[in-house]
């Protein structure tokens, strides 16, 4: 079966499958957020 065949893994979407969820992303953001300022207040002080 091809996945290019509309029964390639039936039930599994876009909204199910291959996505981070918010809470994910939003975790990234703040220990993005937080590795930055640790960053800067090494550097510059």
């Amino acid at each position: 079966m091809a996945a290019t065949d509309p029964r390639h893994r039936i039930g599994q979407d876009v909204n199910t499958v291959d996505q981070l969820s918010s809470v994910v992303i939003l975790g990234l953001a703040v220990a993005g957020g937080a590795a930055a300022i640790v960053l800067s207040l090494l550097l510059i002080g």
